[in-house]
């Protein structure tokens, strides 16, 4: 089957690795995988990130016209017209009802999305984010002269600006790489991780953030994070804690106690157990 990944109206990088993971995992099934960044493909299933793509109305009316086959990968929660506590326009919108309904499959990275989008009529099938060996793409070096690096939104994020300049205060040698929607190149971002003893995530809402985890998990790299609701599991493979006094102890003892010189391999096997590969194949079975 020929597949494209379409990332539309959104920068690339915001969304390379999931694009990154969903891609190899398709062509190890066998499918012939075009990504393309505001563009589909005729004659493919076109896979549309994020979910928010159908506010384009003339994405919108070109697949209607066309009859072009589609589906979308659920890479933000969601809750009823809401993704990522985000409002839809319109609430009860019609549009996003038909983008819903029309769809071949919806592949949910969250467990929770599936009821919301099945009440909608859509063919909505878990599609947990999991492994895949080439996405492993961070080459860290044996002496790491950053502390601790974060790489995401901080501006009006309060909690993350404390817990950041809570850690500076420790003495620690604290790296940011901020600006999300700016999405600094991948190689940029990946030597900073590279240099870097302790890898952070730290949530922004009531639930886990579930990418910097998994793709610091693929890279043999233990993420340090917060707490947040985790129903899928993806804090397996972090050291998380659930209080900011603890978090603040726990990423300076990781630090200062050199547990980051061997526990990457931990992480990487404890990922390992959700082959994004066999994850897409049951999808598809179950939809397409």
């Amino acid at each position: 089957m020929r597949v494209c990944l379409s990332l539309v109206g959104e920068q690339f990088n915001m969304y390379a690795n999931t694009i990154a993971l969903f891609h190899h995992a398709l062509v190890d099934l066998g499918h012939t995988v075009r990504v393309s960044l505001n563009g589909l493909d005729p004659a493919a299933l076109n896979l549309f990130l994020p979910p928010m793509a159908f506010r384009s109305r003339e994405l919108l009316a070109h697949l209607a016209d066309r009859r072009i086959p589609y589906g979308f990968v659920g890479v933000e929660t969601f809750h009823g017209y809401a993704h990522h506590r985000r409002d839809e326009p319109e609430g009860d919108s019609a549009d996003f009802r038909r983008f819903v309904a029309d769809a071949r499959c919806i592949l949910c990275l969250f467990r929770q999305d599936l009821e919301p989008y099945r009440a909608l009529g859509g063919r909505a099938v878990y599609a947990r984010y999991g492994f895949h060996e080439r996405v492993e793409e961070v080459r860290p070096g044996p002496e790491r002269p950053v502390d601790v690096f974060f790489f995401g939104d901080v501006a009006g994020r309060p909690r993350r600006e404390r817990l950041l300049q809570g850690l500076a205060a420790r003495g620690l040698t604290v790296q940011t790489l901020i600006g999300a929607q700016e999405a600094p190149p991948a190689l940029v971002r990946n030597s900073l991780i590279g240099m870097a003893k302790a890898n952070l995530n730290i949530n922004h809402s009531t639930h886990v953030s579930p990418q910097r985890v998994v793709f610091l998990s693929n890279n043999r790299l233990r993420c340090l994070s917060d707490t947040a609701d985790d129903p899928d599991g993806y804090l397996e493979s972090a050291l998380a804690f659930e209080r900011d006094a603890e978090f603040l102890d726990g990423c300076e003892d990781y630090v200062r106690s050199g547990r980051w010189r061997i526990d990457g391999e931990a992480a990487y096997e404890l990922v390992r157990r959700h082959p994004m590969s066999r994850t897409l194949q049951a999808a598809f079975d179950e939809t397409l």
